[in-house]
């Protein structure tokens, strides 16, 4: 069946009365035959969203539906379709099967599913319900989920489930369940293999005595040594005690990637063999085994203060987290920049307080030196003489999309010819696309005298000296640029979308530090008039830099190598 996207069937109301759902449906649909509305199970809904923007394309969904249930309404009023869903009877008599449910209207020009408003989609979780029965050892569980697959319509589906309790919930199921052949042999395949990683480790950890000096600076999303990590490897041989403490190395680009069983091998031979270890970003490795009570493992954390949920601050939504023996619980300590972002990261890696060292953020211990700075802009504008003497405008957004293998960013959204003639001779205008996203823009020749993609550039920090405005949008670059006290615009086009479906920790409207722009127009006006609400800035600075001394890599040295009592 087609999907249909030119009618709006948009759920504008959601109540509960015990076991009847009540909602109504708001249309734009002309007539003049009365749609037919069902709930439907699809078996498949895909759109690759990153080759349909780069093509410029309409998004195109490949269908299979497994089921419908037909809806009747109560009432029909002013294109306002009034529904009663008795869940214990939604299909016949029976409650609906397991699985995902879109409402949706079926006209002649095709399928039109339910869309929700914005206001209305902000209040969903609180819509969700649990149903439990059998003395409470089994339940119903009907929630709410928002996508987006347009850019513009908050498509909605029932989350219908039946679950019974699960005793073993401290054991992690790292393999889905499968019930093709096929498919247990690959879950077996997988079982086996972390099993022997597990007995692999903790053999070599026995048969390493632990003396508390061996230290490993380890990343599992970059093949260099980078940020937080390097700055205390620096600081640790400036210090001179690389001579007391053996360092090693290990980095590889595992997450998303497929890696060699030697690789692996590696791996867990060096972190079973270290006193101390320093990650800085996600790391799965350490959810398949449990560390030994000698080591610690600190993680510093690539990025400060952003928006976009990672970790548990998305639980329930994909991608998050299983609910035990996650990665993020091994850790023994974390970093964070300051005491105001452990309530942040308390969400995030779900662990308790007391395991947080807000002791500053590492990279920006030399971070306002004037003497790198001017270094460093002496060497830039050697290299890029072409932007000597202009105003640099740092367009700086994150990516769009799940992850790593489909990330993207809506180049559309841009005009570069506004950009361009903005500009004039006065500014300049860098991007930087997120390191996710592969696809580099397309900058006519017309522009490049004004206009640069700068992504393959290494490290956004060195930017930052030659930025006069940084353009972002829900990443967490704005948290370092703020230290320079310089105005920030945050451009989120898709800003309802994106918190509805991606989440983020709290409202970009009412914490970001800076002017919100929510249409490629207003971020242009606020360009024109240099509207950029930099008392927000400032403030920020104030809550979140007050005790930056530029000292964070001494302090992290002190407690957890030499262990000294602050």
């Amino acid at each position: 069946m087609e999907w249909c996207r030119d009618f709006k069937f948009q759920m504008i109301r959601l109540e509960w009365e015990r076991i009847f759902l009540h909602f109504e449906i708001e249309s734009n649909y002309p007539g003049p035959e009365q749609p037919k509305f069902v709930l439907a199970r699809f078996r498949r809904a895909v759109i690759n969203q990153k080759q349909v923007l780069k093509k410029g394309a309409e998004p195109i969904l490949e269908l299979q539906i497994n089921e419908t249930v037909e809806l009747v309404p109560e009432s029909c009023k002013d294109n306002v379709y009034s529904f009663t869903l008795n869940l214990s009877a939604a299909n016949g008599r029976e409650f609906l099967d397991n699985g995902q449910w879109r409402i949706a209207a079926i006209v002649p020009e095709g399928f039109c599913v339910s869309s929700v408003t914005t206001e209305l989609g902000y209040h969903l979780d609180e819509r969700s319900r649990i149903f439990r029965y059998g003395r409470g050892k089994y339940a119903y569980n009907l929630s709410f989920s928002l996508t987006c697959f347009d850019g513009e319509n908050l498509e909605l589906y029932f989350n219908n489930y039946f679950m019974i309790m699960n005793k073993k919930w401290r054991k992690r199921k790292y393999i889905k369940e499968a019930f093709s052949f096929l498919g247990k042999l690959n879950r077996f395949y997988m079982f086996t293999v972390i099993r022997l990683i597990r007995i692999f480790y903790h053999i070599a950890a026995a048969l390493t005595p632990k003396n508390g000096k061996r230290i490993l600076f380890m990343s599992e999303t970059k093949d260099y040594l980078w940020g937080n990590l390097k700055y205390i490897d620096e600081r640790i041989k400036e210090r001179g005690l690389d001579k007391e403490f053996k360092l090693s190395y290990a980095f590889r680009t595992a997450v998303g990637e497929h890696t060699s069983i030697l690789s692996w091998i590696k791996t867990v031979f060096r972190v079973a063999r270290q006193d101390i270890i320093f990650i800085d970003d996600y790391a799965p490795l350490f959810g398949f085994f449990k560390l030994s009570k000698r080591t610690k493992l600190v993680q510093v954390w690539h990025a400060g203060e952003g928006f976009k949920s990672v970790g548990y601050s998305r639980f329930g939504k994909a991608g998050s987290p299983f609910p035990s023996e996650s990665c993020h619980k091994a850790y023994t300590y974390a970093l964070t920049g300051s005491k105001n972002l452990v309530h942040v990261y308390e969400e995030v890696f779900g662990i308790e307080k007391d395991a947080f060292l807000p002791v500053g953020m590492p990279r920006l211990d030399d971070f306002l030196d004037k003497e790198k700075i001017d270094e460093f802009r002496k060497e830039f504008y050697s290299r890029y003489p072409a932007l000597t003497g202009k105003k640099v405008i740092l367009f700086a957004p994150t990516f769009r999309g799940t992850g790593q293998k489909d990330a993207y960013y809506d180049y559309e959204q841009l005009d570069l010819k506004q950009l361009y003639e903005f500009c004039g001779e006065e500014y300049v205008f860098l991007i930087k696309m997120h390191p996710f996203v592969s696809d580099p823009i397309e900058i006519p020749k017309k522009f490049r005298d004004r206009i640069f993609d700068f992504g393959d550039y290494p490290n956004i920090n060195d930017l930052y000296y030659i930025t006069d405005l940084l353009i972002t949008d829900y990443s967490s670059n704005y948290y370092e640029y703020a230290l320079m006290k310089k105005p920030v615009l945050f451009f989120t086009y898709d800003r309802h979308m994106y918190e509805l479906t991606r989440g983020v920790h709290r409202s970009v409207k009412e914490c970001a530090p800076g002017k919100v722009c929510d249409t490629f127009a207003e971020m242009m006006r606020a360009l024109r008039e240099q509207d950029f609400e930099t008392e927000k800035i400032e403030r920020f600075v104030e809550e979140n830099f007050g005790e930056y001394d530029g000292h964070a890599c001494d302090r992290v040295i002190d407690k957890i190598l030499l262990k000294k009592e602050s």
